[in-house]
């Protein structure tokens, strides 16, 4: 789906702004609602990306992703306008210009895949939280209630508001926050072959717990046919901790907040598709993250951590 329609003639104006040379595009799926186009010029090849979403949010991913930059840290990079400028706009919407990074997304990674994406996450851990980046994530728990009681699907508004109680309550605080990036999902992943490339789309990071980044790339990377793998999810873990060792409380707590991201991913799912923007044929989509987070959760606590930790 493409939220803007941009003809050739806009890409061309856009392009000049870069002085680039455009030779030719095609419209790529969006993230998160944003609209993107693969541009290639006599130079390179770009992904141009117009926001959906207020300019501040396209400003503090820019500055973000130039941060890492600095920091050599494997993801999009930012192509500069020729006046110095890291964001443009089209119709009143900011634009941002990304340099096209060859690789290839693995849908079913082998366990050595999945811990080098958990060595990579631990390095981004590690790195300074920005302070401009917001304190908690974009579909978070905060966001469960603009889901609940609309009464568009009972069953499923009145099992999130029963997760949404038990997480309230569940979760301790003083848990580790920091940088993470917030949906590390197998599309979010390149690689070279078998050898970790990058970790791409930084638009949802913030500022948060840093398990439950690593309960969102258990979803994302660690589940086959709305399942748990935990050999999987051992081998994330065990990448993660050759840069960063888990604290105790997060080690206990992990099983939790695989269950919370898969119930925060069906609660952005349910919102988008049957609120935001109805599309029919994706109005069931949430149900799969609720297979996931039901299956987390049935698991014996004590297997898991045998299963993860031992």
């Amino acid at each position: 789906m493409q939220y803007s329609k941009l003809q050739e003639k806009d890409i061309l104006e856009i392009s000049r702004k870069y002085n680039l040379t455009q030779i030719g595009y095609e419209s790529i799926e969006e993230s998160r609602g944003n609209t993107n186009y693969l541009v290639r010029t006599a130079q390179n090849q770009y992904v141009l990306t117009i926001f959906e979403t207020e300019h501040i949010r396209a400003l503090n991913l820019s500055r973000l992703l130039y941060f890492l930059e600095e920091l050599d840290f494997p993801t999009t990079r930012v192509q500069k306008l020729a006046n110095g400028d890291m964001i443009t706009s089209y119709q009143g919407k900011p634009v941002l210009l990304k340099p096209y990074i060859v690789g290839q997304v693995v849908e079913n990674m082998d366990e050595n895949m999945v811990s080098q994406v958990g060595a990579a996450m631990a390095s981004l851990h590690e790195i300074p939280n920005p302070h401009y980046l917001p304190g908690q994530h974009a579909y978070g728990l905060e966001t469960f209630p603009r889901v609940m009681g609309k009464g568009i699907n009972l069953e499923y508004e009145n099992w999130l508001a029963q997760r949404y109680d038990f997480l309230m309550q569940t979760i301790p605080s003083g848990l580790p926050r920091g940088l993470i990036h917030g949906d590390v999902f197998y599309d979010n992943v390149l690689f070279d072959g078998k050898k970790f490339k990058a970790i791409i789309d930084f638009e949802e990071a913030c500022q948060y717990y840093k398990v439950f980044d690593l309960g969102m790339a258990v979803v994302g990377l660690c589940t086959e046919e709305s399942k748990v793998r935990l050999p999987k999810v051992r081998s994330l873990v065990n990448g993660y901790q050759k840069i960063r060792v888990l604290e105790r409380a997060e080690k206990e707590i992990l099983q939790l907040f695989v269950g919370y991201a898969a119930i925060a991913t069906s609660s952005w799912r349910f919102w988008k598709y049957n609120i935001d923007t109805p599309i029919a044929e994706l109005s069931d989509k949430h149900w799969e993250m609720v297979n996931i987070a039901k299956d987390a959760s049935a698991i014996p606590n004590e297997k898991f951590m045998n299963a993860v930790f031992s």
